[in-house]
């Protein structure tokens, strides 16, 4: 090879020098430079969307915290039992008809329905918590044949 370079005029070494500069030159940016570069802009589109997500979770969080606050200011105290609230509750939603049992449980009441319609039994629950800050502590439910009909055993808590 040091044989071959000696042979070559002074022209053709400072060509394939040259060649061989621009050859590294190539090679730097094609396997240094150039994914640095994708791995870098890869990397401020990843933070943009997690800023993006931040927001959107905190603004979900101002949102969670203000309908706390009004559930509990809607919360006050009726003077009236758990039983109570909730059969008469049960009664303004139109499920009434549809309790079966209500009794005491440790820290609150289980109710059994049967044959309610769908929607108003999710209505009366969501008002519950709206307006009584009573929450659901467990829930099941059975579809029926007949559409929009259910079989439900809810456990409701203050």
């Amino acid at each position: 090879m040091r044989a071959y370079w000696q042979n070559l005029q002074a022209r053709e070494r400072a060509i394939l020098l040259g060649g061989g500069a621009v050859l590294v030159l190539l090679l730097l940016y094609l396997l240094v430079i150039e994914p640095w570069q994708q791995n870098t802009a890869s990397l401020h589109q990843s933070i943009a969307n997690q800023q993006e997500t931040l927001r959107f979770v905190q603004q979900g969080a101002v949102e969670v915290k203000a309908l706390r606050g009004s559930a509990e200011a809607g919360a006050g105290p009726s003077g009236q039992s758990l039983m109570g609230l909730v059969d008469s509750s049960a009664r303004a939603a139109g499920i009434g008809s549809a309790i079966r049992q209500v009794r005491p449980d440790n820290q609150g009441v289980s109710v059994r329905l049967e044959n309610a319609p769908f929607d108003d039994t999710l209505r009366w629950l969501g008002g519950l918590y709206r307006e009584q800050a009573i929450r659901v502590d467990s829930f099941t439910m059975e579809r029926l044949p007949e559409s929009g009909r259910v079989n439900a055993s809810v456990s409701l808590q203050r």
